[in-house]
């Protein structure tokens, strides 16, 4: 499976939207709505693991808004994850552990 198949399986399970993290505020596309993460739940994650080219890892979190809003959140592979992203999970998991 590759990351365009997870996101096709994501979508539907009804996880439509695409979140996005900035500076302690995760946005999603298509809302004009911020979110703190405090409102957010991981539902579920798959990961892509080529095995020869670590770059082609990634993986797919579908996370949950208090809203109801069901989204995606892309984390590439460790050498090339976007500190936002990567605190975000960080306080999700905690948050949920």
């Amino acid at each position: 499976m590759n990351l365009s198949d997870l996101q096709d399986m994501a979508k539907t399970r009804g996880f439509s939207h695409i979140f996005s993290a900035s500076d302690n505020h995760v946005m999603c596309d298509g809302k004009q709505a911020q979110y703190h993460a405090d409102d957010l739940t991981i539902i579920d994650s798959s990961s892509v693991d080529s095995g020869t080219d670590p770059g082609d890892d990634a993986t797919l979190y579908m996370i949950e808004a208090k809203d109801g809003t069901r989204g995606m959140l892309i984390v590439p592979d460790s050498f090339h994850t976007d500190r936002n992203k990567a605190d975000l999970v960080d306080h999700l998991r905690r948050k949920h552990s």
